[in-house]
């Protein structure tokens, strides 16, 4: 060793490095099914890890939820529907199939703003509604008065 300089200590020896493998390789894809009272039945197809050791594919999907127009769902043509935006969360995976229950309904931006006029009172409220078969279903209500 020569006089004022260090010497380097290696951090990581002379292990192999791990192999690449692509990320897409490791994935499954899904069908997303929509309920029984909906047109089209199968309107999605989500991606998720496969499963492996304790890490368990179902688990992942289980809880996500997915977004359509009602348009798409039940085959109608115009702007009937096609503002209604549906929501549904993942209840159960049965095979490749993720059976999914409704979650949510909300309209785009883009029609609320068109409802909104000058002169005009925007009236809206909220309530909280318990089902028999015990759910909480929560409504939102938006009026507008007409002008004035």
């Amino acid at each position: 060793m020569t006089l004022g300089k260090n010497k380097r200590i290696s951090k990581g020896g002379k292990r192999g490095k791990k192999k690449a493998q692509e990320a897409m390789s490791r994935k499954e894809w899904y069908d997303v099914v929509a309920p029984k009272n909906f047109e089209v039945r199968q309107f999605g197809k989500s991606i998720c890890n496969k499963t492996q050791g304790t890490k368990i594919a179902a688990d992942f999907l289980r809880g996500r939820v997915y977004e359509s127009n009602l348009a798409d769902l039940n085959k109608t043509q115009g702007d009937d529907d096609a503002y209604r935006k549906v929501k549904f969360v993942v209840q159960e995976v049965q095979g490749r199939n993720l059976l999914t229950q409704f979650h949510s309904m909300d309209m785009t931006s883009g029609r609320v703003y068109f409802l909104l006029r000058k002169w005009c009172t925007t009236i809206e409220a909220a309530v909280e509604a318990k089902t028999a078969d015990g759910y909480t279903l929560r409504l939102f209500v938006i009026a507008f008065t007409k002008k004035q």
